[in-house]
């Protein structure tokens, strides 16, 4: 049976003001767009869904997530946004609920809110000597630990760094709370692992959370125990989402002895790239930078020298496989782009992921090697105070959106979560407003960057499906694409970007089918 929408502004994004009232769907596929009579000539069987003037748009996508870890932590220690007085609180009452000995696990904490310094270690300390505490940062890029859970992973003075990686210590030698890049990796590698029913529990809640905010399609970037469940849960059930993967470089030798490449998979679950870590983060000082930050000596951390980028680009190219290379850093950025020209291929749709400062001379390389801006708004309004703070003057070209659009590069919008919130909404206002949502009234920061909405919008779209190799069935709402698409309550294309906050995501459908409401 054939689906007539009707009585909506349906945006098809082929171009800025392209708007229909009604949209004719048949198997999952957009089949007719224009006035509801003639396309009910074209109809057969026909179910009408009257849209009640809401305005529609294709579903979004979100190029840059951690998908199964933002469902696991839902359950976790939630401290985004808390001083660290509230920090400390939350962490003493999980303990005091906790049995014996139980892990202490958390996510989000932000301490450049703080006005304190580094986070010590002696503080867990005193919330608990026998239960590990864990506590991830916000950036992910830097974990907080007492001694119990120093103590329960093996960590101590005589413990070396390894490569790409600082664990903090005391005048003893000793380690004093903190473990930055690949020390936080081993960390969070060696934490109690989830069961696996806990890991599709925290998949369906994902992709239910996902609904919410008007998205059926991710990128994530996550190992093999997200492939894994993803493949267990669409046995289990009908699974209506859309997942690319992209697998860290350690699993990059086995994918290349099995001969799998960019796109294998189905529209539902593919294989997408290989993720490969060049430096840190903004949040945590680690980004590699071309100049030291402000009032400081140093430059970052070098989790993957130019050598070893340029030999790793090099294997994934040459083996069909595009790489997604997270690059914060204007020296992380310049060694990437100059690792990509080496490999030389420009038919892959290699990615720069976050992309978040970028010299002028470096801005123009990414069309010119087919690059993928693969871009997080939220992060540019969360990060302007700190990113003038460290960066300064540079930051002209911090978050250079709107340059890179000028120069034909492809922009690719996600959340990054749970780093950020994966709510599209905020992500949309962040990139036109390039301001923080609670602050309207503050002025843009570098406005000269911002994006227009009809640009950030086609970055949630159409410009994540090509970075996927997935615009030719899905990301507009042109006849033949699949008909995922979202209802907004308000026509924000209409009116000042400030509606954004008035607006809801209404409902969601998938191949034509609700799969979401209010």
């Amino acid at each position: 049976m054939d689906t007539l929408f009707v009585n909506g502004t349906i945006y098809t994004l082929e171009a800025p003001e392209h708007a229909v009232s009604a949209m004719l769907v048949r198997n999952g596929t957009v089949r007719g767009l224009g006035a509801a009579a003639e396309l009910r000539q074209q109809a057969g069987r026909v179910k009408e869904v009257d849209l009640q003037g809401c305005t529609v748009l294709p579903s979004f996508t979100d190029a840059h997530i951690h998908f199964l870890h933002y469902g696991l932590g839902l359950a976790r220690l939630q401290l985004e946004n808390c001083s660290l007085t509230e920090t400390l609180q939350r962490v003493r009452q999980a303990v005091a609920a906790a049995a014996p000995e139980q892990w202490i696990l958390g996510r989000g904490f932000d301490f450049n809110t703080w006005n304190c310094g580094w986070p010590q270690g002696q503080w867990l300390d005193e919330m608990s000597r026998t239960h590990p505490i864990v506590l991830i940062a916000k950036d992910g890029h830097m974990v907080w630990l007492n001694q119990a859970a120093f103590a329960a992973l093996g960590i101590d003075a005589a413990t070396p760094n390894p490569k790409g990686g600082i664990i903090e210590r005391d005048e003893s030698g000793q380690p004093s709370g903190l473990a930055k890049e690949t020390a936080a990796d081993f960390v969070v590698q060696h934490l109690p692992k989830p069961s696996e029913t806990e890991r599709l529990t925290a998949l369906r809640t994902a992709i239910e959370r996902a609904y919410s905010y008007g998205i059926t399609a991710v990128h994530t970037m996550e190992d093999s125990n997200t492939w894994r469940t993803w493949q267990q849960l669409r046995r289990q059930e009908t699974v209506s989402f859309r997942g690319v993967l992209a697998a860290p470089v350690a699993q990059l030798p086995a994918l290349l002895e099995l001969g799998l490449q960019g796109g294998f998979g189905d529209e539902y679950l593919r294989f997408g790239a290989v993720k490969i870590f060049a430096d840190g983060s903004l949040g945590s000082r680690t980004a590699w930078m071309l100049e030291p930050y402000e009032g400081e000596m140093q430059q970052g951390v070098i989790v993957k020298d130019q050598a070893e980028l340029e030999e790793l680009v090099e294997a994934a190219n040459a083996g069909g496989m595009p790489v997604a290379v997270h690059a914060i850093g204007d020296g992380a950025n310049r060694a990437v782009l100059n690792a990509i020209a080496a490999a030389g291929d420009v038919n892959l749709r290699n990615r720069l992921e976050h992309a978040q400062l970028l010299t002028p001379q470096d801005i123009p390389r990414l069309r010119q090697l087919n690059v993928v801006a693969s871009m997080q708004p939220t992060q540019c309004a969360m990060d302007r105070y700190m990113a003038e703070s460290h960066w300064g003057e540079r930051c002209r070209t911090a978050y250079p959106f709107r340059s890179l659009l000028e120069h034909g590069t492809l922009l690719a919008f996600g959340s990054d979560a749970p780093v950020e919130s994966p709510d599209v909404l905020l992500g949309l206002y962040s990139a036109v407003a390039r301001k923080q949502w609670q602050e309207p009234d503050t002025d843009s920061w570098r406005p000269q960057e911002a994006v227009s909405l009809f640009e950030a919008v086609r970055a949630y779209t159409q410009g994540a499906a090509t970075a996927a190799n997935e615009e030719t069935y899905r990301g507009t709402l042109a006849l033949g694409q699949r008909a995922d698409f979202v209802l907004l309550s308000e026509d924000i294309f209409r009116h000042d970007i400030e509606i954004l906050k008035e607006t809801n995501i209404e409902q969601v459908y998938f191949e034509g089918k609700l799969v979401h409401e209010r």
